[in-house]
């Protein structure tokens, strides 16, 4: 049987129900709003980034076109400072040749009296008894003066300046010239068979050429 009792709970099961329709209603008005706000947050998300990507793009085209110039010059200037110290050593080389030269030539005259000396000991043997002064004073001037030929040659050493081996061996015209022939049958034609004149390298190159004296055999 219907009763007030009934009809209360009627009506609060319909409040109920109105309630939940309303709020159901707002939930999804909500989610949508929000669905399209963050949709609208996407967009100017992914535009700002592809605005900040291109002025990326540009400042990385801008650095770049900086960055080049100075390379080139960089690579410029280092090319150049490679080419002045290359000349500067030329320089310095050109220098230098004829102070070597020069050098040389004073060894040339010390081994030259130093020859001349030794020879004329040779040659009067008989004189050591008599002049006994004038012999130590000789063997003193010859101990000076093999001193400062062997400085000399450790100084010309020390530049990379070392003799040539020429004797016994055929004419090589890059290095020794030939300012005399002579004959001797035993040897092969064209071989040196004495140097007047001692030639010389210098850091590989030839600084001096010789002056030689070469074999001729005479046709039979």
């Amino acid at each position: 049987m219907w009763s007030p009792t009934h009809e209360a709970l009627l009506a609060q099961f319909r409040t109920y129900l109105e309630e939940i329709s309303v709020e159901e209603q707002e939930t999804e008005q909500a989610v949508s709003v929000d669905l399209y706000t963050l949709f609208g947050e996407l967009a100017a998300l992914k535009n700002e980034v592809r605005i900040e990507s291109r002025q990326v793009k540009g400042a990385l085209d801008q650095f770049r076109g900086l960055v080049e110039p100075l390379q080139a010059g960089q690579a410029a200037l280092q090319s150049e400072i490679t080419h002045l110290r290359q000349a500067e050593r030329q320089a310095a080389r050109e220098a230098l040749r004829p102070v070597l030269l020069e050098l040389l030539e004073v060894r040339d005259r010390l081994a030259a009296g130093l020859a001349m000396q030794s020879d004329r000991q040779l040659a009067k043997k008989w004189l050591k008894r008599f002049c006994k002064h004038e012999q130590a004073l000789l063997a003193s001037w010859r101990a000076g003066q093999e001193m400062t030929l062997r400085r000399l040659d450790q100084l010309l050493a020390s530049q990379e300046v070392v003799p040539m081996v020429v004797l016994e061996r055929p004419l090589d015209p890059r290095l020794a010239r030939a300012v005399r022939v002579e004959v001797h049958p035993e040897r092969a034609s064209g071989v040196v068979v004495a140097e007047l004149r001692q030639g010389f390298f210098w850091q590989g190159a030839v600084l001096r050429p010789a002056e030689v004296v070469i074999n001729k055999r005479e046709e039979a």
